[in-house]
């Protein structure tokens, strides 16, 4: 993907990513006093944890003895260190807090961040917090204790100078691992467009099981499903060939197959989290059909399809959409 900073809004926080296919996809960047919540609901979980495990290494010390001293401290320096880089390698970029705030770290391009940039981007939060002041400073000297003395307390001042600085609000751990946080935009499915037509749900069995559309994608195949009943085909297929042409070499699909049909058929395996078993359930008895042609033209030729027959829904199922409880992947 190509990035093009001049197409950060600054007004709004939106950020457009232009593909090499000239698709954009628009972000919105999540700013400060977001991602500030959510760092203190990731914080005051650590606190929780630590505080637990503070009462069972007491309570367990005449068990145990200084094991559980070292116990404690290993994970405390574990949570302190690697709480948010472990989150977000496994929940897609997200932590606890990130979750409950709605934002998500992705790369700059859009694309789900790696474990290296999870942890790169975490390791790195150190140097946000600068500059360092005492307690003293704050009017706290309760006793003559050294530690009153001593820059203890973060101020974030460094992080906050260098996201106003840039137009993706990156702190520093952000630039040197090359990622950015975005408001998370997924949606339940609800309300989908049914595309479960004979011709889409032939060239939906020959995407990869593996297929998975990231949140750009999906965005892009709801806008376009939803806006092709005021489109022309001609017009259609102008706009879907730009997106069928890379993905059909990457999904290893064969070149001839009508755009159009193919992106629906991507909607419906990015949207329906039973794509797979309902594809695999289509059989000749089946009592719910679905009257479309069976002749489709694929760029001038015709195919002629099978007769696909659509399982009849499930109680509790509407019938007029696909299948709900699936999410934007």
């Amino acid at each position: 993907m190509a990035n093009r900073d001049n197409l950060i809004e600054p007004i709004d926080g939106t950020i457009s990513i232009v593909t090499p296919e000239n698709i954009t996809f628009r972000y919105s960047v999540a700013g400060p006093f977001q991602r500030a919540t959510a760092f203190v609901i990731d914080f005051l979980i650590r606190i929780g944890v630590i505080i637990v495990l503070l009462v069972i290494t007491i309570a367990l010390r005449s068990v145990i003895g200084d094991v559980g001293i070292g116990f404690f401290l290993l994970s405390n320096f574990v949570l302190n260190w690697f709480y948010g880089a472990v989150f977000e390698t496994y929940m897609n970029g997200q932590t606890p807090g990130k979750r409950l705030m709605g934002i998500r770290a992705v790369t700059v391009d859009g694309k789900p961040i790696n474990a290296m940039q999870a942890v790169m981007r975490n390791l790195i939060r150190t140097a946000d917090t600068y500059p360092l002041v005492t307690p003293a400073m704050f009017g706290i000297e309760f006793t003559d204790s050294p530690i009153y003395q001593s820059a203890i307390i973060p101020t974030f001042v460094m992080g906050l100078i260098v996201m106003s600085m840039n137009k993706r609000y990156q702190r520093i751990g952000d630039l040197v691992a090359g990622t950015m946080v975005i408001v998370d935009q997924r949606k339940a499915t609800f309300g989908l467009t049914d595309v479960r037509s004979p011709a889409v749900l032939q060239i939906a069995a020959m995407i990869p099981a593996t297929f998975r559309a990231d949140q750009g994608m999906s965005q892009a195949l709801a806008h376009f499903v939803d806006q092709r009943p005021r489109l022309s085909d001609a017009r259609r297929r102008e706009i879907a060939t730009h997106l069928t042409d890379p993905l059909s070499r990457e999904l290893g699909l064969p070149p001839n197959l009508d755009s159009d049909l193919l992106l629906q058929a991507l909607y419906y395996r990015a949207f329906v989290s039973d794509a797979q078993q309902e594809l695999a359930q289509l059989t000749p008895t089946a009592t719910v059909q679905y009257h479309a042609p069976q002749q489709v033209s694929s760029y001038g030729t015709p195919v002629q399809l099978p007769s696909y027959t659509q399982p009849a829904p499930q109680p509790g199922k509407p019938s007029g959409r696909p299948p709900s409880g699936g999410l934007l992947r």
